[in-house]
């Protein structure tokens, strides 16, 4: 837990890594909720807000899929606003973006040795990699409408699950080895 709170504090002190974080996280959540169907286009231009049915947020459309409670209309796009399916978007992004800067950190953190062992600094964020499409890749199918999208129909429900599993067991193996990485002093012995 402490090299969890090491790397998290890490991540969010310094600029590079924030913007890393942040920048995946809110594109994810975009890309998310467009190929989910809550953001579309066909807005008629300008803003329109309209929030009339808050006391449906809770309501259930599928497995972890949950009723709008009103419409944002900017430009061209309009969004049909549910506020848990923005925030399972957002929580998928925040961890998805912890994993790549926490992987991007942990290649920068200073070696012990001048001979280089091969690094394993990669291969923990591999998890991430693989969950972050395992929630849009499914999407991707079915907006396209290829023949697959059936059988994926049937592993939708565990697969949002999977990925945040996945996306924290990486992002606590980067945590213990950004913590190894950085408790050695940084030199040229051997």
């Amino acid at each position: 837990m402490i090299a969890l709170a090491r790397l998290l504090v890490a991540l969010f002190s310094r600029p590079a890594t924030l913007a890393i974080l942040l920048g995946v996280a809110f594109g994810y959540a975009l890309l998310f909720l467009w190929l989910a169907g809550d953001i579309a286009g066909g807005g008629q231009g300008g803003l329109h807000l309209a929030f009339p049915a808050w006391e449906r947020a809770f309501e259930s459309r599928g497995v972890l899929r949950f009723e709008p409670v009103g419409l944002i209309e900017l430009g061209p796009w309009v969004w049909t606003f549910s506020p848990l399916d923005t925030l399972i978007a957002l929580g998928i992004g925040l961890l998805l973006g912890s994993n790549l800067a926490g992987l991007w950190l942990v290649r920068q953190a200073p070696v012990a040795c001048t001979i280089r062992a091969p690094s394993v600094g990669g291969l923990a964020a591999l998890p991430a990699l693989l969950a972050g499409g395992a929630c849009c890749a499914p999407l991707v199918v079915i907006w396209l409408g290829l023949p697959i999208a059936g059988s994926l129909a049937v592993l939708a429900p565990w697969l949002i699950p999977l990925s945040c599993l996945a996306l924290l067991v990486g992002l606590a193996r980067l945590a213990a080895h950004y913590g190894h990485r950085a408790s050695r002093p940084s030199g040229g012995g051997r």
